[in-house]
């Protein structure tokens, strides 16, 4: 049987030695190229045809990020990142995700534990990979193109509540949704799969770039119109009531689907709350089938439930199992699922 195949890039010998055994632990991969330097991995690449490329975010010679620009429209394909948990490194690793990496991976420790989780992250995001949607790599105005305003005309928000759930692919499809969102929207709550750390920054970064209010979520925050709320990383994020309004409730309670933020653990704490019929629910791109179990539950209480489709997903996963189990009301594309907010708001 054919191997898939790899190019492992990174300054350091030793890194990219451990990288590779990873790599071919698992007999379906082998890697077919090393290199230390994105220049390179662009010779090895135009020789070597891998399917998917690992890379340091700290490289010498050339920035990582203008790598991938100058890569990935002349050779699209799935590049996993290597970074740090430090605030630098989760900062660089979002900067990639923009420019069109699919997803990454927290360099270890040092520690066997963390040895042993950075090795099955790797191999997971490298099956993962196979999965992935390459034409958004060579047409990223896809993502970017945004469905015409319509400035003559004033939503009537009946629904109180937005909820979505997302996961590899996630961080560019919710800029892409948020930047057409305004200050007029009943409160956002999301749950994108994202470690600690990364969820600070992400946030800080669309509410510097966005019109509308976006920040990590704490617990027991009221929930304000025009506001975001994102699921900090490693914890779940839900809503609650106490007295006559509604709060995030924030609980570190154990993984559901193997996640934490789980988009169902969200899906699933409006419908303990009996605010079903008062919420929008949206499903976007990402492996597996977290939030979609939730969904059906939102949808058989009365709420409107959205998936984006399969032509604008990175991976669709989530979106397809919600859609097969016939939780998704309207299937959209993530350029239109702004406007499908606004047509169905006042249901």
């Amino acid at each position: 049987m054919k191997k898939h195949t790899v190019i492992v890039v990174d300054d350091q010998k030793t890194v990219r030695s451990m990288i590779k055994r990873w790599i071919e632990s698992d007999p379906n991969w082998e890697v077919i190229g090393e290199a230390a330097n994105p220049y390179e991995a662009r010779d090895l690449i135009v020789e070597k045809q891998p399917e998917v490329m690992t890379l340091d975010v700290h490289m010498p010679g050339m920035d990582g990020i203008v790598f991938l620009k100058k890569l990935l429209p002349q050779y699209p394909m799935p590049v996993i990142m290597f970074s740090s948990s430090t605030t630098e490194g989760a900062n660089i690793t979002l900067e990639a995700l923009e420019a069109g990496a699919f997803d990454y991976v927290t360099k270890p420790i040092g520690t066997p534990e963390s040895l042993v989780e950075a090795k099955e992250d790797l191999l997971s995001k490298l099956n993962e990979s196979l999965y992935y949607n390459v034409t958004k790599l060579s047409f990223p105005s896809k993502l970017e193109t945004h469905s015409p305003q319509k400035t003559n005309s004033k939503t009537t928000f009946k629904r109180k509540f937005i909820l979505i759930g997302s996961s590899t692919g996630g961080t560019t499809a919710l800029r892409t949704l948020l930047s057409e969102v305004d200050e007029t929207f009943p409160p956002i709550l999301i749950a994108q799969h994202m470690p600690e750390n990364f969820t600070t920054l992400f946030a800080q970064r669309l509410n510097s770039d966005l019109k509308i209010h976006v920040k990590e979520a704490k617990d027991k925050e009221i929930l304000q119109t025009g506001h975001v709320y994102i699921a900090p990383g490693n914890y779940h994020l839900g809503i609650q009531k106490i007295g006559n309004e509604y709060y995030t409730q924030i609980s570190q309670s154990e993984k559901k689907n193997g996640h934490r933020p789980s988009v169902d653990v969200l899906f699933e704490s409006a419908t303990e709350q009996d605010i079903a019929g008062d919420s929008i629910g949206i499903i976007l791109t990402g492996m597996g089938s977290d939030g979609a179990f939730g969904l059906l539950k939102l949808k058989t209480q009365g709420c409107l439930t959205i998936g984006q489709n399969k032509e604008t997903c990175v991976v669709y996963g989530m979106p397809k199992v919600a859609y097969e189990l016939g939780a998704v009301t309207y299937q959209v594309p993530l350029n239109g699922i702004v406007d499908k907010i606004k047509d169905i708001a006042s249901l």
